[in-house]
């Protein structure tokens, strides 16, 4: 039978990756909450974090595990509040999901300065793998917002279907590759240099992001080797650079958050950023749009103080709105 406060425990550490601002949360010793985590880990056997005297980080298993059951536990923990709260009704929830591998800092941050300025509005938040919005264009979404990684400002992406508020953050484009790869010794590596090497290209994501988070062509024009996936999530993305010697695209900052052993991250020069955003339905109705629109003009002023990639490349001066 699953303990759910091993559960719990679990899911606070892996929110903050710090086991004393989880215990703090909790309401518990920082040693209560160690001794449920191992709990934990001995009942699913496998090792879920990746302790040191510095940091503590989720390992590839663990990481997947938090993807599995966070989704599971919001809802669940919405239910049991929503059941009994009179302020529940008539839509005064926003349901807003965040992509796993956003910082809990900016998630946190965003989710409270919202319901402090939006008074009559909660937030009931889930967290999603990156990509998992995609699945959701042209059919009833889960949430009323999602927060998340694209790879250029949503508006330039032509999505139908999808509105957008302004971006939150940018990050430096960054290539995730094995140890023993050719580029894994270096520090930088140049987007002309990546046509020599095969690059990860996903089939099940529209055609406007996919062409725009791995391009066909270097800038210069020279023909990319991709290798094609079926699928849009990042646990098979990184099982072809372990496995197959392949690179993946993505922003700088990915293995602080989901950390791999045996995988090195490298900058990639010559590359547009990417970039935080918030999306929605477009045929959201008004009140839920509008409140959309509060939150996402909220996300992208914590974003700019909360989130440090903001500081190292430039906004564009197209207004995404």
């Amino acid at each position: 039978m699953i303990d759910m406060r091993e559960v719990e425990a679990f899911l606070a550490v892996a929110d903050h990756l710090h086991f004393g601002r989880a215990a703090e949360g909790l309401g518990l010793s920082t040693t209560r909450v160690s001794s449920l985590v191992r709990a934990f880990e001995r009942r699913v056997r496998v090792g879920l974090f990746e302790r040191t005297s510095r940091q503590v980080r989720l390992t590839p298993a663990g990481a997947r595990l938090y993807a599995e059951l966070c989704p599971a536990y919001e809802a669940m923990s919405r239910a049991i509040t929503e059941i009994g709260d009179p302020s529940a009704d008539g839509g005064s929830v926003l349901r807003v999901g965040f992509a796993t591998t956003l910082p809990a800092e900016f998630v946190d941050e965003t989710v409270a300065a919202f319901e402090l300025r939006c008074s009559e509005w909660r937030v009931a938040k889930s967290p999603f793998p990156t990509s998992e919005w995609l699945r959701w264009i042209g059919e009833t979404w889960p949430v009323d917002v999602f927060v998340t990684w694209l790879p250029a400002d949503p508006a330039l992406l032509g999505l139908d279907g999808v509105a957008s508020g302004p971006v939150s953050a940018h990050a430096p484009r960054a290539l995730v590759v094995a140890a023993g790869h050719p580029l894994a010794g270096r520090t930088s590596v140049n987007a002309e240099e990546l046509a020599g090497h095969a690059i990860v290209a996903f089939t099940e994501i529209p055609e406007g992001i996919s062409r725009t988070w791995t391009p066909r062509t270097t800038p210069d024009g020279t023909p990319m080797t991709l290798r094609w996936l079926s699928t849009m999530y990042l646990e098979r993305a990184m099982r072809a650079v372990t496995d197959e010697g392949v690179g993946h695209l993505t922003f700088t900052g990915l293995l602080d958050r989901y950390p791999m052993p045996g995988v090195v991250e490298i900058p990639v020069l010559g590359m547009p950023p990417m970039a935080v955003a918030t999306v929605w339905s477009d045929q959201a109705d008004a009140r839920t749009t509008h409140a959309a629109r509060w939150f996402a003009d909220i996300a992208a002023e914590v974003g700019a103080t909360v989130m440090p990639h903001t500081a190292i490349v430039q906004r564009p001066a197209v207004d995404p709105r």
